[in-house]
């Protein structure tokens, strides 16, 4: 086996296991409407994009900064 078929079969692996998580998140119950962070109402322009959503736009968007300040400069205690 060559790097560019390993590279194929990785690529493979790397979708499928993405496909599937996508897929189980689908399958989820839909949301409650309320976020699970800070209790507010989820918004429903939100919902309707989103009928999953577990976080109102504000703490998703605090969610998000947090995930990428992690990525770029490690994890934080605070």
């Amino acid at each position: 086996m060559d790097d560019l078929d390993y590279a194929a079969e990785r690529s493979e692996v790397f979708t499928e296991a993405a496909l599937r998580s996508v897929l189980g998140r689908m399958a989820g119950a839909p949301s409650s409407g309320v976020c699970r962070s800070c209790t507010d109402t989820i918004e429903p322009e939100r919902l309707r994009a989103n009928p999953k959503a577990r976080l109102c736009s504000c703490c998703a968007a605090e969610e998000e900064h947090r995930h990428h300040r992690s990525r770029r400069c490690g994890p934080r205690d605070n």
